[in-house]
């Protein structure tokens, strides 16, 4: 069974993610952190999150307070111990340039976020497909 770490401050957004999980039906155990700084943590396997399990990929939200998504990426991509893990942005940006400086920063996918759940399933079941399924 593969490991989603879902990074998303926004509550709603967290549910319907989940939910596109279940709907989708992925052989998958999604950890949700709220905030850039616990994700680093996470990610890193610092405090609380010393017995984490490593994720297989990382679904990423870019409009956090404080440590924002550019900074989480930017972060792990400068870490040799977290670059290998795929990034999938999921963000409700619709700007080029927000996807094209995601892309340069890593991130294997950009996702605008749907806005139906079904939507969603299929955007997150391609990806998840592609990147941790088939990868």
């Amino acid at each position: 069974m593969a490991t989603i770490l879902h990074i998303e401050d926004d509550d709603a957004s967290a549910f319907l993610f989940r939910r596109a999980i279940e709907t989708a039906k992925l052989h998958a155990t999604v950890h949700r952190v709220s905030s850039g700084e616990e994700a680093l943590s996470y990610l890193r396997g610092q405090g609380r999150h010393a017995d984490r399990t490593w994720p297989d990929i990382v679904y990423l939200d870019l409009n956090m307070p404080k440590v924002d998504g550019w900074q989480v990426l930017a972060d792990m991509r400068a870490d040799s111990d977290l670059r290998s893990i795929p990034v999938v942005v999921l963000t409700t940006s619709f700007q080029i340039a927000d996807r094209h400086r995601a892309h340069a920063l890593g991130a294997q996918h950009y996702i605008t976020k749907p806005s139906t759940l079904a939507a969603l399933v299929v955007a997150v079941e391609a990806t998840y497909q592609s990147l941790v399924a088939n990868g």
